[in-house]
């Protein structure tokens, strides 16, 4: 039958067979009731996944069907009870009856399987989160996994107590390679380690506790789970921690598993992670060096986000032969030692087009310190890469105003953009900004992004005329619909626009306040971020944002990763002293 049904669960035939196996569970045998069950579990936790569309029917089906599996959780076979949980686990039962007797079978249960089945289809309940707590210290690992699962899932750990993490630490230990169950047909589950890892950040002693139980153990596969533990818990609050980073870090001289888990984690570290940088270079040398190092990239990363000197070497010995994904900012400092690298590839028309944007990219945000590579964007302004070219240019400024740099930005901005396009669409916003930044000359820049701002949404590239300031007043009309205008984007880049042309604040700062919206669930964008630094130019008439700045500054927990927060934190420091420095003084 599961063949002829394949896993197409939106059909009649489906639905009409599904229906007549739950009626038929009283008569079936205890073999074919394991067999039965076994197909409901897994069939039941794809088709419970959506109750809308196609899937409305099989979502039904299942879901009401939970009286017919309930009197099989007290069957005298264990395997029968087994896959009874099981059911009631996959189809997300929580209705009252159902847990009250799989709480009652477990306190009398005398197979661990079993037992397991019933505490994991129990976790799913918020509200058996303190009878989940009272499994803990249950002599079998694995019973004890099971109930740490659903207290660190259903948030039942208690802040103080580090008794989750130490039946983690137990199960895992006892578990071995084989992972504890999470859907019926995959016995081995997903990456558990790095789920519980992640699930006891919250609890700092059941963290804390997990890494203490495993950061010393014989076993390679449970230092690994030490060092997930210690990242997860480092990610979610700020205080140093130096005793979890020093885990982190010793797993650098560990096995070849251990010592990718510490880099992993050094990776998405920040500057926190700075002192560590030397550990984690002879890391590397001992692995074959930057060029060769199987996880090489990850550590470039590690050290880009530390503002470490060394990346420099490292990122110009792996930019001909690797993907770079070092999301941090390269310091302009290291111009002078990556500029020889990166012009040669900006002249090369084999280059690889990814590579040649991540170059564009990083000369935009050094600024005047790329000013040696002009030569070379210029030539570029007639590519594909040519906004992006403009745009580098334009964050160069006049060190950027070669014999030829003018004339061809004036070239681009008149450029014919193509049947079907506008004028101001494609690079011409951005050449006519740059031609202002490297000329001094703004009428080209008020032609083109006044035309683009009259005709409409999603049309002028804001923060030129932001940039332009008063010089943008004949615009400031087109600018004002924009600040209550579909797009969150759009509505920001409005709102500094507006803020720039008319010194009007009110009207930016109403528009800018609910993008902070993300950092109430501790989450961060770029585009908060933004906000955050447009509220701070600003300054005194955004004193609406003080509370929200003065939590993000003073939260124990993180925003996001360790470098978005950092970036964050400070972008909200520099802004609750521009609004009110008065008031920031106070309080230091």
């Amino acid at each position: 039958m599961e063949d002829r049904l394949g896993w197409n669960r939106d059909t009649p035939l489906f639905a009409h067979a599904v229906t007549h196996l739950f009626a038929l569970l009283p008569q079936l045998d205890e073999l074919r009731l394991v067999q039965v069950l076994d197909f409901l579990a897994r069939r039941g936790h794809g088709a419970c996944r959506s109750p809308v569309g196609v899937h409305r029917e099989a979502y039904e089906l299942f879901t009401n069907a939970w009286p017919h599996v309930l009197p099989l959780v007290a069957h005298r076979a264990p395997g029968v009870r087994t896959g009874a949980a099981w059911v009631l686990r996959s189809i997300g039962c929580t209705d009252p009856a159902a847990l009250d007797a799989l709480r009652q079978r477990a306190a009398v249960e005398d197979d661990p399987t079993a037992l397991v089945s019933q505490l994991l289809a129990v976790g799913r309940s918020v509200q058996d989160r303190e009878w989940l707590r009272s499994w803990l210290d249950h002599p079998h690992p694995l019973v004890a996994l099971a109930a740490a699962r659903g207290v660190l899932v259903r948030g039942g750990a208690h802040p103080a107590d580090g008794t989750a993490g130490r039946a983690v630490a137990r199960g895992l230990a006892a578990a071995g390679k084989q992972r504890l169950p999470d859907v019926p047909w995959w016995p081995l589950g997903y990456e558990p380690d790095q789920r519980f890892a992640k699930r006891s950040a919250p609890y700092p002693h059941a963290s804390a506790a997990l890494v203490e139980a495993t950061a010393r153990h014989p076993r390679a596969e449970l230092r690994c789970v030490a060092v997930l533990a210690a990242g997860a818990r480092l990610r979610y609050w700020r205080d140093p921690a130096p005793e979890l980073w020093e885990t982190v870090a010793a797993g650098l001289d560990d096995e070849h598993e251990v010592a990718s888990a510490s880099v992993e984690v050094l990776a998405d570290g920040g500057a926190a992670a700075a002192p560590y940088a030397d550990r984690l270079v002879r890391h590397v040398e001992r692995s074959g060096g930057a060029a060769v190092a199987g996880n090489a990239g990850l550590a470039l990363r590690a050290l880009v986000g530390m503002a470490d000197d060394r990346a420099a070497d490292w990122y110009a010995a792996r930019l001909g032969r690797f993907w770079l994904n070092a999301p941090a900012p390269l310091p302009a400092r290291w111009s002078p030692r990556l500029l020889p690298v990166f012009r040669p590839r900006l002249a090369d028309d084999g280059g690889r087009p990814d590579t040649t944007t991540r170059i564009l990219h990083t000369l935009a945000e050094w600024g005047p310190a790329a000013a040696p590579a002009a030569p070379e964007l210029v030539a570029l302004l007639d590519t594909p890469f040519a906004r992006a070219a403009a745009d580098a240019l334009g964050a160069i400024g006049p060190a950027a105003a070669t014999r030829q740099a003018p004339g061809r930005l004036a070239a681009l901005v008149t450029a014919e953009p193509g049947p079907g396009r506008h004028p101001w669409h494609g690079g011409a916003q951005t050449a006519a900004w740059a031609y202002w930044r490297l000329t001094g000359d703004p009428e080209p820049a008020l032609r083109v992004r006044g035309a683009a701002a009259r005709a409409g949404l999603g049309q002028p590239v804001l923060r030129y005329l932001a940039d332009l300031g008063p010089q943008a007043a004949p615009y400031a009309d087109a600018v004002r619909p924009l600040l209550t205008c579909p797009g969150e984007w759009s509505r920001v880049g409005a709102a500094e626009a507006w803020w720039r042309i008319t010194d009007d604040a009110a009207p930016a700062v109403a528009a800018l306040l609910p993008e902070l919206a993300p950092l109430a669930g501790h989450a961060t964008t770029p585009l908060v971020l933004r906000t955050v630094r447009v509220l701070g130019a600003i300054g005194g008439p955004a004193g609406a944002a003080l509370p929200v700045l003065r939590e993000v500054t003073s939260s124990p927990r993180r925003y996001g990763s360790i470098p978005a927060d950092e970036e964050l934190h400070r972008a909200a420091g520099k802004a609750l002293t521009a609004i009110a420095p008065a008031r920031v003084r106070g309080t230091d």
